[in-house]
């Protein structure tokens, strides 16, 4: 029987994929349990190198999406052929703890009401900066509480930070696929901890890298997935009204804000240019006067 399901959205990643395997396998050797690795390869264009991947550590799916679906399809792709009992949805350039696999399911063993378990890790940002992603006690209160989040929006660096009971991962998160990538992991805890509770290991057992090439990286379009989010949250009607409506407004606010920013921006730049080609203009100009003035004289 297979313990744990480690589902990973592809997307021309093939240059992760060593990395990935050493981190799995040191992992699985420290794990008793076994192990199977889905990955769904979201980019049709590109074969994921088997070879890169491969291992007798764990059991090995590969999954081919015809067309690029985004990052929650390709989740829930994952899900479909998942055998475990438990949930991993790690990124391509995600990192775990040889401990990971041993001290998350091993918390989850224990208590039998958790819907998942969330561990402590770092986030290493775009300047290569290690922050600690859970800085103290009142985060990991907040982080079992779906009602911050409707505050404050994502409290987890990523999916990879958490493991997940298969039998409560709920329908709606599996029919309401989100077309914008980013808040697809946002609406499954909101979901998650609606119905249940969330535990914690208060261990470094995980690493979250922001590249600039995760979509979690690009603000605008994590403002616009929250707002799509909002909306299928409207439809399914599960959380109160108000609640949606205040959390939606944030994140139209937040849109509107990075919009005129990048215009600013893009107006700067362009003001910029018009000055550099007007003083190039100036002394092209300047320079066909000059030869003017001396063939005059010649004459």
């Amino acid at each position: 029987m297979i313990s744990i399901s480690v589902i990973v959205p592809f997307y021309n990643g093939n240059r992760y994929l060593n990395v990935l395997k050493t981190y799995l396998e040191e992992a699985c050797k420290n794990y008793s349990q076994k192990v199977e690795v889905v990955i769904v390869n979201d980019s049709p264009d590109i074969d994921i190198d088997i070879r890169k991947i491969k291992s007798c550590y764990y059991d090995l799916v590969l999954v081919k999406h015809s067309y690029n679906q985004g990052i929650h399809q390709a989740r829930v792709t994952g899900m479909k052929k998942a055998r475990g009992m438990y949930i991993l949805f790690l990124d391509q350039d995600d990192k775990v703890s040889k401990d990971f696999f041993k001290e998350m399911a091993t918390a989850l063993d224990r208590d039998k009401e958790a819907q998942f378990v969330f561990c402590n890790g770092i986030f290493q940002n775009e300047k290569g900066q290690k922050l600690l992603i859970i800085n103290s006690y009142g985060k990991v209160l907040a982080v079992q509480n779906y009602k911050t989040y409707f505050k404050v929006g994502n409290l987890l660096a990523s999916p990879g930070q958490c493991l997940i009971r298969k039998c409560r991962i709920p329908s709606v998160w599996m029919t309401n696929i989100m077309q914008t990538n980013c808040s697809d992991d946002l609406m499954l805890w909101l979901l998650m901890l609606k119905e249940g509770k969330a535990i914690y290991v208060n261990k470094l057992l995980y690493e979250h890298i922001s590249t600039g090439e995760n979509v979690s990286s690009n603000r605008l379009n994590a403002y616009l997935s929250d707002i799509e989010l909002c909306t299928i949250l409207e439809k399914v009607n599960i959380f109160p009204p108000n609640r949606i409506y205040r959390f939606k407004c944030k994140c139209i606010n937040k849109c509107n804000r990075e919009k005129k920013q990048k215009f600013n921006h893009f107006k700067f730049y362009i003001d910029l240019c018009i000055e550099y080609i007007t003083r190039m203009n100036m002394k092209i100009m300047g320079a066909l006067y000059f030869i003017a003035g001396k063939k005059i004289c010649e004459y």
